[in-house]
């Protein structure tokens, strides 16, 4: 949960932290001493390409008159001017795709790599929903490259008859008249394979009996049917992968709207109802492991999560448990007791974590592996040791997936400090680094973040400023939308873009006498508070990168009235009015 930062917020007064990728530039045609042309890449983000270049990302946008900077797409040519301030000159032609075969009432869309389904919809300009719906498609995570999309008119007639699609060739060892082996390679997925061999993905699940058709992984070999299907045969004998865990999953839910509440002493029942009566689809309650398991391994207490987990499942909810603070007997012997803290074994936590996915099998739909993890007092004031974190992320992310592979399993989300101080705090951006570094990628399906707004409107980015309420403001922690672009920028430059940001705490404190160490509060009307949420999840929904957000935090100010967490509360408020109306 959001905490002071006061002691970070003066070292902030006097630290500028710019964080930079150096990466080296893909080779590009040169277009003479002014500039060059640059084909964009699946993965690639405009700030990404900039850094490559060594350029402003202001003067990337400029020369490319970008309307939204967010939305580039694999295939798009950008001019990377050899200096700031230079304009592209005209665009060179470019071998046309095949055409779309537009109707009065809609067009075909080819599915490219890079794309997804938000992400065709803001392209096409018609609702996200009205794509699902026009295509009948179940799962709307689960798009392929090659697959068409209908992209409905203004009526939002559902798809026609789809016309024949040349069946793409695949490099792959032939076998009988009845199908051949394939050995899955390193960033392939079920629905890529189908499309490469022209089967569905599903025939390919069947044909080898995947009890969940997002796990697999390199070197796995799948038998692939001809047309007329068929099981596999006796697969060939390949060296077995030492112990692998689950591929970790894409996107294993897509944008959704939720509340973090206090779902203890009585109070779920009501935050589940308001959940549902905002249309809201998603609940996030944080759960401290030393209610589970108290005082020795093995011996539970489940009571105060039946409860929680029986309100939100019956109020037909996805349930986020966020799980942290270890119980005493599990924690390191000369760990500071005055603060709570991590395991001394990750495979504790593990075995707790199994227990709790086979209890609540399908009613549990993720969970967040810790809180906060680079700030001391979220680590029980021990190293803020990001490897010793991957260790626990993937001890948890091994044992849940072995139980219920469906639950999808998030980092911790960082808390913006933007400043390493030994014993306060480590920069998120360098703790995100360091965590992929010791192979998180692996080990999650999302990536968590808590990006604060402080006294900032969502739209706006680091430099902004207002004369009117000039505290936190500068530097890029104090801004919603720089954290979370920073954080794309971040899992892109180590290949993870196939994955989600999942903001599991966001919002803004409203309060004209706020909790010492937040006085930002009181720059935050509540009418700017419910403006500022809305706006939020629009950004992130256009930005199409965004899972599962969780609003922090529903009904604090009703049950810890006076408190730090009741300023960001916003059940009774014009903020949960605003939510509850808002297009969705």
């Amino acid at each position: 949960m959001t905490r002071p930062y006061r002691s970070l917020a003066a070292v902030l007064s006097t630290v500028l932290l710019i964080a930079s990728l150096l990466l080296t530039a893909s080779p590009v045609a040169a277009q003479g001493g002014d500039g060059q042309w640059y084909t964009v890449k699946p993965g690639d983000w405009i700030e990404l390409i900039a850094v490559r270049f060594g350029l402003p990302e202001r003067a990337l946008i400029d020369a490319n008159s970008l309307g939204n900077p967010n939305l580039i797409h694999p295939g798009q040519r950008l001019w990377v001017p050899a200096r700031a301030g230079g304009t592209a000159p005209a665009t060179p032609a470019v071998p046309s795709e095949p055409a779309a075969q537009p109707s009065g009432e809609g067009q075909w869309y080819v599915v490219k790599a890079g794309d997804w389904l938000e992400l065709i919809a803001v392209r096409f300009g018609v609702n996200y929903r009205t794509l699902v719906n026009a295509n009948s498609l179940a799962n709307p995570n689960l798009i392929h490259i090659g697959q068409r999309i209908w992209v409905p008119g203004s009526s939002g007639e559902a798809a026609p008859a789809a016309p024949a699609t040349p069946v793409p060739s695949a490099e792959a060892p032939s076998g009988s008249g009845e199908g051949q082996w394939y050995t899955v390679k390193r960033g392939e997925w079920l629905e890529l394979i189908g499309a490469r061999f022209g089967v569905s993905a599903s025939t390919i699940a069947l044909a080898n009996s995947l009890s969940n058709p997002k796990l697999i992984h390199p070197g796995q070999k799948l038998w692939i049917p001809s047309s007329s299907g068929g099981t596999a045969p006796a697969a060939p004998e390949s060296p077995a992968p030492a112990a692998p865990a689950p591929a970790p999953s894409g996107g294993m839910y897509a944008f959704g709207y939720g509340f973090q509440v206090d779902g203890y002493n009585g109070n779920m029942a009501g935050a589940a109802q308001a959940t549902r009566d905002a249309g809201f689809g998603w609940v996030k309650v944080q759960v401290p492991w030393y209610i589970i398991e108290p005082d020795s391994k093995g011996v539970y207490s489940w009571g105060q999560v039946d409860e929680i987990v029986d309100r939100a499942s019956g109020a037909g909810l996805r349930l986020m448990l966020s799980v942290v603070k270890a119980p005493g007997w599990a924690r390191p012997g000369n760990t500071d007791w005055g603060v709570h803290g991590p395991p001394a074994n990750p495979q504790d936590m593990a075995d707790t974590m199994a227990a709790l996915a086979s209890r609540y099998k399908g009613r549990v739909h993720a969970i967040e592996v810790w809180n906060e993890q680079n700030l001391a007092y979220e680590w029980g004031n021990e190293p803020l040791d990001a490897g010793r974190y991957v260790e626990l992320l993937c001890a948890v992310y091994r044992a849940v997936k072995a139980v219920d592979p469906n639950i999808a399993i998030i980092s911790g989300g960082l808390t913006p400090t933007g400043v390493t101080a030994a014993g306060v705090s480590v920069d998120d951006l360098e703790y995100l680094r360091r965590m992929y570094a010791a192979g998180c990628r692996s080990c999650m399906d999302g990536l968590g973040a808590h990006p604060s707004g402080y006294n900032n409107p969502p739209d706006v980015r680091a430099g902004w400023s207002d004369p009117a309420e000039p505290s936190f403001k500068g530097h890029r922690s104090f801004y919603f939308q720089e954290t979370m672009l920073s954080y794309r920028t971040v899992m892109n430059a180590y290949g993870d873009s196939r994955k989600l940001i999942w903001p599991t705490e966001f919002g803004w404190a409203s309060s004209p006498s706020p909790v010492a160490g937040y006085e930002y509060a009181a720059n935050v009307t509540e009418s700017e508070q419910a403006a500022y949420l809305v706006k939020a999840f629009q950004l992130m929904r256009s930005w199409g990168f965004v899972g599962p957000a969780m609003v922090w935090n529903l009904n604090y100010n009703i049950t810890a009235g006076g408190t730090e967490l009741a300023q960001f509360g916003v059940q009774n408020r014009p903020a949960y009015a605003a939510l509850r109306d808002m297009p969705k």
